[in-house]
């Protein structure tokens, strides 16, 4: 007989097998049906036969010794005319070991006796075969043993719900048998739940997609997608009749339930390895089910395509340039889908829309006015609303990452659009928006690469969402926003002018700016929207159609004015209204005074008589008087020669004021609302940069020692938490949770573990510590542990912190210093202070009383002046009323 070699397929039974030739160039290998000679296996049974016993646990024996590997077979005589034919014959292992007696010997199989014979040596083999048979009877090995220890039950068909049967095993790892491969991507699988009952399924692999593969199937024509074969053949080579782990993770069809899946394999995700081979795509449907997520599937599909492998052999790759992926920032909310950004390198202002999504639709009877116009009340039903709305406080003025993915052409009446991923750090804005129900994912063609690059992930995002019944997958009534228009004439911005002058500073957005002085902004408390004048100052006309002509520094002046608060949170102050309905008032942002800052950046003129009618007349001409001296803007051609002598009285007269001794300063920390540390702007304050660089230098290249114990009151080095940079510092306590350090040249503290203090060396001990105590001069604030604290801490902070101000030394008490500052940018008058401003605020009391009040009287007036003007409008801690400590 001459011997031959081949691949165990598959094992139908214990006695069966389907043997496979070696691959061809221009198809799938040959395959042999070979049964052993000589031997009997119990049948297994079919959807209408139950299986013999042991019949499963027999194939299970063969299949875990024969499949996947080489054997050597000899066929000796066949029968019937199938195809292919079943042959009888011998096999042995590449040991030489035969696997029928191997079979016999364990018990899993039976002498077949009617078998042909053939010669005086096939009889002592089958002699052999006999004895082997009779010991494994006698030890009750296999099929000989307890024959209901050797029955299961197989259901070749589901028959409870599919979803029930999803639920009760979903995400679990269920061990299983490939029985079938019918393309690369579709099989049918044996689960094993438990050992005695066992579920035949048929499964798709989640995530992916392999060329069809159908054959001999009635009343359907032949279908081979190319590469099907190949693919075909890669997973039956790895995964037929393997044991494998199936992770069930949804239904495909529920009426003949096809789940889909993942298949685990000791090799690895069966999945990953077609894809990255170029025998399959990713599909969207399914890929968010993956269990893990879709991430290392779309990394092997990337490198298929890469590779240009199979199924990708045509495959283009798009070219990035520098204009396809930067940095910018979100100068616009268009829509609650689309955002304009501009490039932090080159400039330059793009539209650009995200990727894959599209914004809430707008309910039934919404409407939407036009940017900046008068229009009628709004009623506005559904979420776009609210798209815009988180889209304005996520992003405006922020820095973004723009990844543009592809460019959706122009078609039916629209432009053209970049779409784009925008990420804040790491954060997908679009993923953000669907996850909270305010847009809906684009279903993107299977063919169509134009997408975003974490589509998946919005994918996934909207699941959730939908799960969660959040926004436009919310059961409940879609949110009406109903805005009035308290513009529209002037009886009805009458109605709220009232309103808005009591309350004083009134917080809301700004809409759109029509040009630098004149602004539409929408109040939230009072969903209404308005036109806003600013008070005290006149900018250059814009344009208002393509034949006028705008004034010089118009658009330049509108375009300052929209970087620095168009769809900003801001808050106005209301004096009056004006004839056209418009209300009259100062605006403020992040603190800061439009008016004076438009002054002083030269992109308007006071307007004299309301500027001088304004609380902030002092600053506003101060502004303007900056702008005068720096030729800026509209005063590029000014000759400040005519206001030299002028400027120059003022300042003597300054300087000739009594207990006057101005100092530059920055404050460097702030303690409370009253509270803070200096450092003077003066020579020292030069040496500190030099000694803090070589401080760093010495730090990079040298290891101090370790303080074991530090003392208090001890010099120390000192690595600040927030930076990790090394500052002198002075211990205040130590103990096991760490050390108490106080940053002698910056005035702030924290604690810090041991292992972030080193001994302070000598040379960089010598410079006096640059940061000075300092208070408010005459001005008593809450502090952090009082009421109004910390708003009054972070009020001072806002005025003053990190900023170079001027200060008057109005007396040193123990080494700390009374202090009045002054921004320099504005006015060093008595009421132009930042004393004056906590004091405006409702954030201190005004102490009068005080050995060092003389020939401060005027600041002292004026402190005084503010605090009964804070009482009345009750502001900050007055909000209930006056609670004035006693005067000392």
């Amino acid at each position: 007989m001459v011997q031959n070699k081949a691949v165990v397929k598959s094992v139908l039974s214990g006695d069966t097998v389907i043997l496979r030739g070696k691959p061809k160039a221009n198809g799938p290998p040959a395959e042999r049906l070979l049964a052993l000679n000589n031997v009997q296996a119990p049948r297994l049974g079919n959807k209408d036969k139950e299986d013999e016993p042991f019949a499963f646990a027999s194939r299970e024996f063969l299949r875990k010794t024969l499949v996947g590997k080489e054997v050597i077979f000899v066929p000796e005589y066949t029968v019937g005319t199938g195809n292919p034919p079943r042959e009888y014959g011998t096999i042995q292992l590449q040991d030489g070991t035969d696997v029928a007696q191997l079979g016999i010997k364990e018990g899993w199989l039976k002498v077949r006796e009617g078998g042909k014979r053939g010669d005086a040596e096939g009889e002592d083999k089958l002699e052999n075969l006999r004895n082997l048979e009779e010991e494994a009877r006698s030890s009750a090995k296999g099929i000989w043993g307890d024959k209901q220890k050797g029955q299961r039950t197989v259901k070749h068909n589901l028959t409870e719900d599919s979803k029930a049967f999803l639920n009760k095993y979903k995400g679990k790892q269920l061990d299983a048998i490939i029985e079938q491969v019918r393309d690369a991507s579709t099989f049918r699988v044996l689960v094993m739940a438990n050992p005695q009952e066992h579920q035949m399924l048929s499964l798709q692999l989640s995530g992916v997609k392999a060329p069809v593969v159908r054959r001999d199937i009635p009343d359907q024509p032949d279908v081979v997608e190319p590469y099907g074969e190949e693919a075909k053949y890669f997973v039956e080579s790895r995964l037929l009749q393997r044991g494998v782990k199936v992770i069930l993770e949804g239904v495909a069809q529920a009426g003949n339930p096809t789940f889909v899946g993942s298949v685990i394999h000791p090799a690895g995700n069966i999945a990953e390895a077609l894809l990255s081979q170029g025998l399959a795509k990713c599909v969207d449907w399914s890929i968010t089910l993956v269990t893990g997520g879709p991430t290392k599937l779309r990394n092997a599909e990337r490198v298929a395509k890469e590779q240009k492998l199979r199924l990708w052999k045509d495959f283009v790759t798009k070219e990035k340039t520098s204009e396809s992926e930067f940095d910018a920032v979100v100068v616009k909310v268009v829509t609650g889908d689309t955002i304009i950004v501009r490039n932090t390198k080159s400039g330059q202002e793009k539209k650009v829309q995200f990727s894959s999504i599209k914004q809430a639709p707008r309910g039934a009877g919404s409407s939407v006015p036009g940017a900046g116009s008068k229009s009628k009340d709004v009623k506005e039903v559904g979420y776009q609303f609210e798209a815009r709305e988180y889209l304005r406080k996520r992003l405006i003025g922020k820095q973004v990452h723009v990844i543009i993915d592809y460019v959706k052409p122009a078609q039916d009446g629209f432009e053209e659009k970049e779409c784009a991923t925008i990420k804040v750090s790491d954060s997908n804005i679009a993923q953000q928006l669907v996850e909270r129900g305010l847009a809906s994912v684009i279903r993107h063609r299977k063919d169509d690469e134009n997408r975003s690059q974490a589509y998946d992930q919005l994918m996934i995002a909207e699941t959730k969402a939908q799960e969660a019944q959040k926004g436009i997958h919310s059961t409940k009534e879609q949110p009406i926003v109903r805005i009035t228009d308290a513009s529209e004439n002037t009886t009805k911005a009458r109605q709220f002018l009232t309103f808005l002058k009591r309350t004083g500073r009134v917080a809301g957005v700004v809409d759109h700016v029509a040009n630098a002085s004149r602004l539409f902004i929408w109040i939230p408390k009072e969903n209404c929207r308005l036109t806003f004048v600013l008070a005290g100052v006149r900018a250059p006309r814009v344009a208002r159609s393509a034949g006028e002509k705008s004034e010089p520094f118009a658009e330049e002046g509108a375009r300052y004015v929209s970087n620095k608060v168009l769809q900003r949170d801001i808050e106005i102050e209301v004096e009056n209204v004006d004839k056209t309905g418009g209300f009259v008032g100062s605006l403020f942002v992040n603190g800061e005074n439009l008016s004076v800052s438009l002054l002083q950046a030269g992109y308007a003129y006071i307007h004299e008589y309301s500027a001088n009618e304004s609380n902030y007349a002092n600053q506003l001409f101060s502004a303007e008087r900056i702008a005068k001296g720096n030729k800026k803007g509209v005063w590029a051609q000014y000759d400040e020669e005519a206001e030299k002598e002028a400027t120059q009285e003022k300042e003597q007269a300054v300087s000739a004021t009594p207990n006057r001794e101005y100092i530059d300063i920055i404050v460097s920390e702030v303690i409370d609302g009253g509270r803070f540390y200096v450092q003077v702007l003066n020579d020292q304050a030069k040496k500190l940069e030099t000694l803090m660089s070589e401080f760093a230098d010495h730090h990079s290249k040298h290891t101090e020692p370790s303080v074991p114990k530090p003392r208090n009151g001890e010099l120390v080095s000192a690595k600040f938490t927030e930076d990790d940079s090394w500052y002198r510092a002075k211990v205040r306590k130590a103990n096991a949770k760490g050390v108490e350090v106080f940053y002698v040249d910056y005035g702030n503290s924290e604690t810090v573990p041991l292992s972030r203090i080193r001994a302070l060396p000598q040379k960089f001990s010598t410079l006096p510590h640059q940061a000075q105590e300092a208070t408010l001069s005459f001005v008593k604030a809450p502090s952090k542990d009082e009421d109004y604290g910390v708003e009054a801490l972070e009020r001072l902070q806002q005025l003053a912190a990190g900023k170079q101000l001027v200060a008057n030394v109005d007396s040193r008490d123990g080494g700390a210093l009374s202090l009045t500052l002054f921004d320099p940018a504005h006015s060093t008058s008595a009421d132009a202070s930042i004393n004056y401003d906590v004091v405006r605020d409702g954030f201190g009391h005004v102490i009068a009383k005080t050995r060092y009040a003389g020939g401060n009287q005027d600041i002292i007036k004026s402190l005084q002046d503010a605090l009964a003007d804070a009482k009345r409008e009750r502001l900050g801690m007055f909000e209930f009323g006056d609670n004035t400590p006693s005067d000392d």
